[in-house]
């Protein structure tokens, strides 16, 4: 299902407009009712970060953004599934071809469009830093957010049965921010309906907490599946992760 509006440069109605992708489009049951959740979930968490950032609709307006949401049943019943379960379930979809076309798309609008398209080597040769800024900004759209909202919501799934009045989803959105004196900045966000943490996820103590995890899961192969690798996929393109109790903020500014 693929829907395409005009964006608004207001907030609280900006997740009603923007487009939306989904991996099951054909699902039956109460699609519109459990969207109306998805939506209005990624809207409080969109809000929380705003006024933690101190932005209005005065200074920030929408270039473009798009919903996408994981309508698979299969998150309704996450708690229910073993390790082994949601492991095969998460590797099959960590690379979803859809949403990286329509991110892609949307990396387009970016100021550092011009160099989206470089290869690897072409990044690690260049000192040009809007070069580098380019590459960092298409790995954290492409990869990390993507990374990101599947931890996120394969926790929020397990331990708090969240997705039973919502679908878990994924907001991309590319944003022009104005200062006091008139000057324009981008902000891309990556928001998602999750559970959120409570500290960030670059500190030598969350690598310390994931290598943990990862042996304790090595052993025991029970409870959440994790993908990890968002911490240094943090440090490496140079983001943020805000937290607001319902979900989470990737983000990248300059």
């Amino acid at each position: 299902m693929n829907q395409s509006s005009s964006l608004t440069d207001k907030s609280h109605e900006i997740i009603q407009v923007i487009d939306l992708v989904t991996i099951h489009p054909d699902r039956a049951g109460n699609f519109n009712e459990l969207l109306h959740g998805t939506r209005e979930s990624i809207s409080g968490v969109f809000k929380d970060f705003l006024a933690a950032k101190g932005l209005t609709d005065d200074n920030l307006s929408i270039v473009d953004g798009f919903l996408f949401v994981f309508n698979d049943p299969v998150f309704a019943r996450w708690h229910t599934l073993n390790w082994w379960e949601q492991q095969k379930f998460i590797l099959a979809n960590k690379d979803n071809l859809l949403y990286a076309e329509r991110a892609h798309k949307l990396l387009l609008k970016s100021y550092l469009a011009q160099y989206i398209d470089y290869s690897d080597d072409a990044v690690a040769r260049s000192t040009d830093m809007e070069v580098k800024q380019a590459w960092m900004r298409k790995r954290l759209v492409l990869k990390e957010c993507f990374w990101n909202v599947l931890d996120s919501i394969s926790y929020a799934a397990y331990h708090q049965k969240k997705y039973q009045g919502m679908f878990p989803a994924l907001c991309l959105l590319l944003c022009n921010v104005t200062d006091g004196k008139g000057r324009k900045t981008e902000l891309l966000l990556g928001i998602d309906n999750g559970i959120g943490c409570v500290y960030k996820k670059i500190s030598r103590e969350s690598a310390l907490l994931l290598f943990l995890y990862k042996t304790y899961k090595f052993f025991f192969r029970k409870g959440v599946f994790y993908t990890g690798g968002l911490e240094l996929g943090l440090l490496e393109t140079d983001s943020k992760l805000s937290c607001h109790g319902s979900g989470a903020v990737v983000y990248q500014e300059w």
